[in-house]
């Protein structure tokens, strides 16, 4: 029997064991409403989440953004960060004048090249903070929308022990599905989108809660128009 006809055996298996089901009988959902908030009142909320999942929230303008970086980096003793090629993160942070070493992330993980043991190995071993920028926020869940390119990919936001992001509090909205559709996914569904709402968290070891097991021990949130 070729895999076609078993596929289609089955198929017809299961169309016949709904074919008579009585669909009325199905109980009616109701979607969930989310109570209608002002745009403050969302930030609130947003914060607030974030904060009870052991973030730093901080609430700055533009222009500010690297001095606040450079302030956060000398109270932990780190003298590194890694931004993306050509971001904004990385324009900011060269204009500024500090002893802090910029190093720009310029490569693939994935390359079958000589330098690429050396450059996993920075990145993992070497490279204590990193920061990225934000395509939106959702309120009520205290989440942060990243969608990695190759500029900025993933591994940014997700090896190095200090995270920084950058968060435009106009980008925020109620809940996912307004994101989705405020920014159009239907047209341009990110390859890879990551939801970030608090450091690296996990229990799985003795059911006991630990951060920074998997992934960054530190959210800094740099919240702007807020």
């Amino acid at each position: 029997m070729s895999s076609n006809s078993a596929r289609s055996n089955i198929l017809n298996k299961l169309k016949e064991q709904v074919s008579g089901a009585d669909y009325t009988k199905l109980p009616n959902e109701v979607g969930y409403q989310y109570p209608t908030l002002s745009h403050q009142q969302h930030v609130a909320k947003f914060v607030g989440h974030l904060e009870t999942n052991h973030a730093q929230v901080i609430k700055l303008k533009d222009s500010d953004i690297a001095r606040v970086v450079v302030e956060q980096l000398k109270q932990r003793n780190i003298s590194t960060i890694m931004t993306g090629k050509d971001t904004e993160a990385s324009k900011l942070l060269t204009e500024i004048e500090s002893d802090i070493a910029i190093e720009v992330y310029d490569f693939d993980l994935a390359a079958d090249e000589p330098e690429h043991k050396e450059n996993k190995e920075r990145l993992f071993n070497d490279t204590p903070a990193g920061i990225t920028s934000s395509c939106g926020a959702i309120a009520a869940t205290g989440s942060i929308v990243l969608w990695p390119t190759i500029n900025e990919p993933r591994s940014l936001s997700l090896v190095p022990p200090v995270h920084f992001v950058i968060v435009d509090a106009d980008t925020m909205v109620q809940d996912f599905a307004s994101l989705m559709k405020a920014q159009q996914w239907h047209d341009k569904l990110p390859t890879n989108a990551l939801l970030i709402s608090g450091p690296s968290k996990t229990a799985d070891i003795q059911q006991t809660l630990a951060y920074g097991a998997h992934g960054p021990k530190e959210l800094i949130v740099l919240l702007v128009n807020a």
